[in-house]
C-alpha cells in the first residue's frame, strides 16, 4: 500500500542565534501537536462517517486500515508520525497519502510565521541568508510509494517514499553556501509519471503563492490549514474578522483550498508505477 513521507529542512538556520534556535525548536514542536491533533481530528471524522455508511463490513474494514496503524502493544493508533532530526531536518510519515499536501502546507506556513528577533547583530551575508529564512521557512518534498511499517516502529524508516522525499531534498542543497540560489522550495515524487505530472506543477503554483506571503499572512493561513475558523482565527490573534478575511485573499487561499481538495480525493493506490531510473 502506497503511503507518503515528507522531507522538509530548515533554510538558513545556521544565520539564526542560538536563542532563536532553541525558541525555533520549541515552536516546530508546538506545530508538530497542533498539526498532529487536526490530522487525528480528520481522520476521526472519517471513521465516523464510515461507520455509518451503507458499506459492506468488508469494504469499511479496508478503507478503515488506509487510517489505522496497529501498535507493538497490539492496540491501534492514528498512522502520523513527525520528528525532528539534527535539529534542522523534518520527517513525516502518513499512513494515509492524501493528507501529504496539507500537512506540507502546514509546516511551512508556521514556521515561516515564526518571528526572528530584530535586534540579533547582522552583517551583510547574515542578513541575506535571514531573509531567506523569512521567506521559504522550509524546503519540502512529499514523496509517495511503499513503506515498510514494521520498521517504522522501531525508528527506521525505509521505503519508497523516504528514498523519493529525502532525495529530492538532498538535490536541492548547496556546499556554496555564499551563493544560495533557491528557485523552487516544494517538491513532489513519486514513481507514478501520472502523479508527478499533475502535483509537481501545483507545488510549483502553490510555491510561488507561499513564497510571496508575508509572515502575518502566513500565521493565518497556518490556522486555517489546522481547521480554525476565520472568527476563531480573529479572537486568537486579536484583529477583526474581516482582516482575517483579507489576509487570506491576498495569499490566495482560494487557490490553497482547491488545490488540497484535490490532492484528499486523488487515488494513489491506483496510479500506474513507472521506472523513471
Amino acid at each position: 500500500m502506497k503511503r507518503a513521507t515528507i522531507s522538509a529542512d530548515i533554510i538558513a538556520s545556521s544565520s539564526l542565534s542560538s536563542e532563536e534556535l532553541d525558541r525555533l525548536t520549541q515552536w516546530i514542536h508546538t506545530l508538530f501537536t497542533e498539526i498532529r491533533a487536526y490530522q487525528e481530528h480528520l481522520i476521526t471524522a472519517r471513521l465516523n462517517f464510515l461507520e455509518f455508511s451503507t458499506l459492506s463490513d468488508f469494504k469499511k474494514f479496508s478503507i478503515a486500515q488506509k487510517y489505522i496503524d496497529k501498535t507493538k502493544e497490539g492496540g491501534e493508533t492514528f498512522g502520523i508520525r513527525m520528528r525532528l532530526v539534527a535539529g534542522d531536518l523534518i520527517e513525516c510519515l502518513l499512513l494515509y497519502p492524501n493528507d501529504a499536501l496539507q500537512m506540507t502546507l502546514s509546516l511551512k506556513a508556521g514556521i515561516k510565521s515564526f518571528p526572528l528577533d530584530n535586534t540579533v547583530k547582522q552583517g551583510s551575508t547574515t542578513k541575506k541568508y535571514r531573509k531567506l529564512f523569512e521567506t521559504y521557512g522550509i524546503r519540502a518534498a512529499i514523496g509517495i510509494g511503499e513503506m515498510d511499517m514494521k520498521l517504522s516502529d522501531k525508528g527506521i524508516w525505509n521505503g519508497e517514499a523516504i528514498y523519493l522525499s529525502g532525495r529530492r531534498i538532498t538535490e536541492q542543497k548547496t556546499s556554496n553556501k555564499e551563493r544560495v540560489t533557491i528557485k523552487n522550495s516544494l517538491f513532489f515524487d513519486s514513481f507514478s509519471l501520472d502523479q508527478k505530472l499533475i502535483f509537481q506543477p501545483m507545488l510549483s503554483l502553490l510555491d510561488t503563492l507561499f513564497t510571496k506571503m508575508t509572515r502575518k499572512q502566513s500565521e493565518i493561513i497556518y490556522h486555517r490549514l489546522i481547521g480554525r475558523s476565520e472568527q476563531e482565527i480573529a479572537d486568537n490573534l486579536k484583529i477583526s474578522q474581516s482582516s482575517v478575511n483579507q489576509h487570506l485573499k491576498k495569499a490566495g487561499w482560494g487557490a490553497i483550498k482547491e488545490s488540497l481538495d484535490l490532492f484528499s480525493y486523488f487515488d494513489f493506490q491506483d496510479s500506474p508505477k513507472i521506472n523513471l531510473h
